[in-house]
């Protein structure tokens, strides 16, 4: 214990003698840990964060997979339709309870302005099932499953923002979609149901009041056994496995096909963990992205602790005649391994201190960079024992194995060598590059991967950028309102609705104003359609988004049409059903075959009158999604979004817009105002977000190899002072030094480009689910880089060269 004291106390005043070198160390290697610690935050938060749910390895997620139904552009995994997940609650018998929910929101009015609230429907024993305590009062009863009961249960953060915490807050009302709903319960702090990455600011209500509580859009197929919308899962009995649960689970499936073939043909149950079902992409997309990024920081912190190790070759070869001394007056191998490591363990954990500070600021500010769609408190960014935990190692790890090599090779000094030099600089082989130089093809290889990544991730965000959406979006806006939550009759809705019309357009500076069920790009309710003639009594048919719209739709977007004829104010109820289809639509129900005048059912039978452009899908370049626009005055719906167009800037004009709109009904919410780019914008967030990482990242690597190729040549120079001189002496020009010197660094460079290339060639094809338009083998983005940081590291290589260039060759043989 007083030897290590002794080495700490000899390493910490031997740093303070060598401050330059102290603050070059720490701050290379503060960069690299604060880089990895930013990510391992928003990693720690989003897979790391545990559920607080009881035992979450016993609760399963249930999905349904539709094997028959055509879904172009739709996922597999779908959850149930609430009839089906109450047969197979009541059947099962591997779990001691299912339970089910549907998210959706509510206009929250008696709370000042009138605002959308986030309202979970959930089954009576949801709670029960999570395993979670209510922090005051009960959950509901289970009456509320069978009978409509407006009680609720506030979250934490909803009882915090809506009530101030107030002790008294059960048996308090709040009103929602004009119907008032008793508090009875409210949830335990952090608890915002089994979800990871969604608002805490939600408030729970019995399923039962879904016609009070949903749009009437959903409300109204929220009955049928076909319409998928309730989450479901269960908690597994004691000593029932999962694939025990999966085989009960697939029996009862079975069952449901046989009585029900038109709901149930060809649809099966599937089941995934709890963890798994908590995260909004799946858990592979996620973990992908997530190793990309790791990966990208990880090359920044070998980057920086290569540099660590050249930094302490070069001081320790300075320190040779210190170490021979010692090692003449006794002190072993071992001793100076020991001191010298302690030297780089201090180092590291001032790296590593500083990379925690750095580290903290950077996950806040990549944080603060989330789209408009994900608040403040979706994702928790602790600082706890993970992260510190994470820092710890990854600081001590690089003070042992970056510290160990240049102690190795310090504590074999060569005696005789050592006492009888004076310190004179070598004339050696410049071809001779050692270890350092080793190091230096190794951190430029390590940065051109980075770099390539980054590349790459730049080229696919410029391609989904590029995608046109199928109408002009430059002078866009729109807004939302549900005319439900105010219990508007559809005739007085549809008169509201006009009259909303006619305030958007007689706003100044609008061109054009519509109505639409589901915004641009959004796509619209998911309904299983079949050709005419096609049997409907069994499963199968085409999966297609529906939107519902005013005539001025089409206009007001600039959907060009392509055949046939767009809605007119006479397309109205009791007019034969018609709808307009987009491109895609047409050539998945009819391929090769005239659209016009054929009809589909969904629901009811339509004939097809027009075909229009495709409007892009989410995310942005995915595969087009069949759509079907059908006229809104022919089935009224009373949730809806406004689009305008305006003749400029969409921004001021909204706002106009908007408080018109709000005359007419104070107590309507409008909801999600924002402008046509704004929203192309959120869309294209993740691209945007893995571009500009990637790019910061692997500039952090490129300026970080600049150093270290810097270092060695400016050490190499100094090293080899007298050599220049001699050279200079017998007649070498300054061109002569500068080509020497810059030689050296080009072969440091292109050895690290070439191995940087085959190892990115090797790593990009892990890259390739992450890209758009662009291969991962691209070779101008190859190119491109490798060009870019060859000429970094030669310059990084020439300011030392010019230097040598310019030595006095008298000083320079009088250097001792």
């Amino acid at each position: 214990m007083a030897t290590a004291l002794q080495d700490l106390k000899y390493a910490f005043r031997t740093l303070l003698h060598s401050p330059g070198f102290a603050l070059a160390a720490i701050l290379s290697l503060a960069l690299g840990i604060g880089a990895n610690t930013a990510i391992f935050t928003l990693t720690n938060a989003v897979f790391l964060n545990p559920l607080a749910v009881h035992e979450p390895s016993r609760v399963l997620e249930l999905y349904t997979v539709d094997h028959l139904t055509s879904a172009n552009g739709f996922n597999g995994r779908t959850p149930m339709s609430f009839a089906n997940f109450e047969d197979f609650r009541d059947q099962n018998q591997a779990f001691s309870g299912l339970a089910g929910y549907s998210r959706s929101t509510a206009t929250l009015s008696g709370q000042g302005e009138p605002r959308q609230q986030n309202v979970d429907l959930i089954s009576a024993n949801y709670f029960d099932v999570l395993g979670v305590k209510l922090a005051r009062g009960r959950t509901f009863r289970s009456e509320a499953d069978r009978k409509p009961e407006p009680e609720t249960v506030l979250s934490d953060f909803a009882w915090q923002n809506l009530f101030g915490r107030d002790e008294h807050v059960l048996g308090r009302t709040v009103e929602l979609n004009s119907t008032v709903y008793t508090i009875v319960g409210v949830g335990p702090e952090g608890f915002k149901g089994p979800l990871v990455w969604t608002n805490p600011d939600v408030i729970w209500v019995p399923t039962s009041m879904y016609r009070e509580a949903m749009p009437q859009q959903v409300a109204d197929l929220m009955p049928l056994r076909r319409f998928r919308n309730t989450s479901v899962f269960g908690r597994l009995k004691p000593g029932v496995s999962e694939r025990q649960a999966l085989a009960n689970l697939e029996t009862i499936a079975a069952q449901l096909e046989r009585e029900y073939p038109r709901d149930n043909l060809g649809r099966a149950v599937e089941v995934s963990s709890l963890a798994e079902a908590s995260l909004p992409f799946r858990p592979e997309q996620g973990m992908r992205v997530s190793g990309a990024l790791s990966a990208v920081v990880g090359f920044v912190l070998l980057i920086a602790c290569v540099n660590l190790a050249n930094l302490l070759l070069a001081r320790l070869a300075k320190r040779s005649r210190e170490m021979g001394i010692r090692t003449a007056l006794g002190a072993g191998r071992g001793r100076l391994i020991r001191q010298l490591l302690t030297e780089s363990l201090l180092l590291a954990a001032a790296g590593g201190l500083a990379g925690l500070i750095i580290g903290r600021m950077g996950a806040n500010l990549l944080w603060s960079f989330r789209p408009a769609f994900l608040g403040a408190n979706d994702i928790p960014l602790r600082f706890d024992l993970h992260v510190f935990a994470f820092t710890a190692i990854v600081a001590i790890f690089t003070g042992l194995l970056f510290g160990l090599a240049p102690a190795l090779q310090a504590s074999v000094p060569n005696l005789s060598t050592i006492l009888k030099s004076g310190g004179r600089g070598s004339t050696g082989n410049w071809g001779r590059t050692g270890v350092r130089g080793l190091l230096v093809t190794f951190e430029i290889a390590l940065a051109l991967v980075a770099l390539i990544g980054a590349g790459l991730l730049l080229r696919s965000m410029r391609n989904a950028e590029s995608i046109h959406p199928g109408f002009e979006t430059g002078k866009l806006s729109l807004f939302r309102f549900d005319l439900g939550a105010r219990h508007y009759s559809p005739e007085h809705g549809i008169e509201f609705m006009r009259t909303a019309l006619e305030e958007a357009r007689a706003t100044p500076g609008v061109q054009s104003a519509a109505l639409a069920t589901a915004p641009p790009l959004a796509g619209g309710l998911v309904l299983t359609t079949y050709r005419e003639g096609e049997d409907t009594s069994k499963a199968g048919g085409v999966l297609v988004a529906m939107n519902l719209v005013s005539p001025e739709y089409f206009d007001t977007l600039r959907i060009p049409l392509r055949q046939g004829r767009v809605f007119t104010p006479f397309d109205r109820n009791g007019t034969r059903h018609i709808a307009v289809v987009s491109v895609s639509m047409a050539q998945h129900l009819w391929p090769g075959q005239d659209p016009i005048g054929r009809r589909f059912f969904a629901r009811e039978l339509y004939e097809v009158v027009g075909v229009v452009e495709d409007v892009s899908a989410i995310p942005a370049g995915a595969a087009s999604v069949p759509l079907a626009y059908l006229p809104l005055d022919q089935n009224y719906q009373s949730a809806v979004s406004l689009v305008a167009r305006a003749d400029g800037n969409p921004s001021p004009v909204l706002k106009q817009i908007m408080a018109r709109i709000q005359r007419l009904d104070s107590s309507l919410a409008l909801t999600n105002p924002v402008t046509m780019p704004e929203l192309i914008a959120q869309r294209l967030w993740a691209p945007r977000t893995g571009a500009a990482l990637f790019g910061i990242f692997g500039l952090l690597a490129m300026l970080l190899a600049g150093v270290g190729i810097y270092g060695v040549m400016t050490y190499m120079v100094a090293q080899r002072t007298n050599e220049i001189g001699i050279r200079m002496a017998l007649g070498a020009r300054p061109a002569d030094v500068l080509r020497l010197v810059v030689g050296q660094g080009a072969r440091f460079t292109a050895a690290g480009i070439i191995f940087g290339v085959l190892a990115a060639l090797a790593l990009s094809r892990l890259m390739s689910g992450l890209l758009f338009g662009i291969d991962a083998q691209d070779p101008l983005t190859f190119g491109l880089v490798s060009l870019i940081l060859g000429g970094a590291a030669l310059l990084a290589a020439w300011l030392p060269a010019l230097r040598a260039a310019r030595i006095d060759p008298v000083l320079a043989l009088r250097q001792d």
